[in-house]
């Protein structure tokens, strides 16, 4: 395996697993968003938005890099 597939697949595993913990915030919040205290929907919603900036900052560079590239 040369160096570049070893970082594009060490990359699509983290953007995959940033898409996991994302999905399953979202579940945690579907499901908890009638009983739990405002206080942690906030905190879950907060720890979500900053996966989903995560997840739109790796792809924006991402885009840059192959771009830059060419």
């Amino acid at each position: 395996m040369t160096r570049t597939s070893q970082i594009v697949e060490d990359v699509a595993t983290h953007y995959n697993h940033l898409l996991t913990e994302h999905k399953k915030l979202h579940d945690e919040i579907e499901h908890s968003q009638y009983w739990a205290p405002d206080a942690d929907l906030k905190h879950l919603k907060q720890r979500k938005l900053k996966l989903k900036d995560e997840l739109e900052m790796l792809k924006v560079k991402l885009k840059l890099k192959l771009y830059t590239d060419q």
